[in-house]
């Protein structure tokens, strides 16, 4: 850029002195009119560097935006008074105005030299910055990546205005002060981050346990209902300790998502389960009965209805755990048959059906009530007692 001065400067020389030679009449207009090309083709070259040195300069206004402000003025200058001239490059030699003999093109290239002497000194500028800086400025970059502005906008506007801050300080040399006022913009930062991560990933689930608790979840099922709660400070506090840990945090908004279906479910059955009238008790174990018969008969064609309804449990799922255990030693004596291999698979997906069948039963066995009808405080004796067995063993 420095070499690009020198070269207009010389071309400027270089066509004054042509012009007070003193040549031969008939040689005259052919040396005026090559003096003229060559000015004009420097010109030409000149803008058409500049063009595409400064289109990608935005990025120097925030190390001095009045060093900035000043190069683009002068640019837009030396542009107006290249297009005067580009269509007609005579003009390039006559006065730029009555009041002074300087032409055009040395006008032109006195814009020139200020855009080049500012954009060296907001070089300079970047080089310090970005090296005192260079936290603030990643900083603020992450910021941006994640969007923090659409979340908390004026306390962005407040943070980024502490940021042009940083840079003015650079600029005026006061390096010290640069980065001690640094360490308070990075806590404010990652103030704002740590906001901006709990707006992204956990404000959605506390809207969805807000509507819960309009829908009454918190009255018919106060125990999920707390766990989601739970489940949503862990989440807030794991973004304050890890707010960039994302594995972590998409993990534990899945379970998230998982209590607050749990507890709307659970809270349907409780409800449903209020609304039955005592002559309909019967049903609703049956019910639930029927179920586990289902399971059971599918596993190996047992019928446990003879049993309490938790040993029937019970013992449907140390079936289904044994189903497991002779799957994982399938897997171990890598059985290649095709016909094994198909039995196993089928076996796999039915015992975690079944699973998962039980865990609903569970949920809906504890959900029945302590009075209950002479037929069922007996068989909720008889549970107890199994449970109590159980546990002896």
């Amino acid at each position: 850029m420095k070499q690009m001065g020198k070269v207009a400067c010389i071309i400027c020389l270089a066509t004054l002195l042509s012009a007070c030679q003193s040549t031969p009449e008939g040689e005259e207009g052919v040396s005026s009119a090559i003096n003229t090309e060559n000015a004009f083709q420097g010109a030409l070259k000149a803008h058409r560097s500049w063009q595409e040195t400064l289109a990608g300069a935005g990025q120097l206004e925030v190390y001095s935006p009045e060093k900035y402000a000043q190069m683009m003025s002068s640019w837009q200058k030396a542009d107006s008074i290249y297009l005067e001239f580009k269509e007609t490059p005579d003009k390039a030699f006559k006065s730029y105005s009555l009041f002074s003999s300087t032409t055009y093109l040395e006008r032109f290239y006195e814009e020139i030299a200020v855009v080049e002497k500012t954009l060296n000194e907001l070089e300079y500028l970047k080089r310090v910055a970005d090296d005192v800086l260079k936290p603030a400025i990643t900083q603020l970059d992450y910021l941006n990546s994640i969007d923090a502005r659409q979340y908390y906008r004026s306390e962005y506007v407040r943070l980024t205005r502490f940021y042009a801050k940083l840079f003015r300080l650079v600029e005026d040399s006061e390096l010290t002060d640069a980065r001690e006022e640094q360490e308070e913009f990075l806590d404010r930062a990652h103030s704002l981050e740590i906001r901006t991560i709990k707006k992204i990933y956990i404000s959605p689930k506390v809207d969805a346990l807000r509507e819960l608790r309009r829908n009454d979840v918190r009255y018919y099922a106060p125990i999920s209902y707390a766990r989601v709660e739970i489940k949503i400070e862990s989440g807030k506090g794991l973004i304050e300790r890890s707010p960039r840990d994302f594995t972590a945090i998409k993990q534990l908004v899945s379970e998230i998502e998982f209590e607050l279906a749990h507890a709307e479910h659970i809270a349907l059955e409780v409800q449903g389960l209020r609304d039955r009238s005592k002559d309909e008790y019967e049903n609703f174990i049956l019910e639930i009965e029927a179920k586990l018969l289902q399971i059971s008969l599918a596993l190996n064609d047992n019928d446990l209805r003879d049993l309490p309804l938790r040993t029937q449990a019970a013992q449907i799922k140390d079936e289904v755990i044994a189903a497991r255990q002779l799957y994982a030693s399938s897997r171990a004596s890598e059985v290649n048959s095709d016909n094994d291999s198909g039995q196993v698979e089928a076996l796999t997906s039915l015992v975690n059906k079944q699973q998962a069948q039980i865990e609903q039963l569970k949920a809906r066995l504890a959900l029945l009530p302590d009075t209950q009808p002479a037929s069922e405080s007996s068989l909720s004796g008889g549970i107890a007692r199994n449970e109590q067995d159980a546990e002896s063993e």
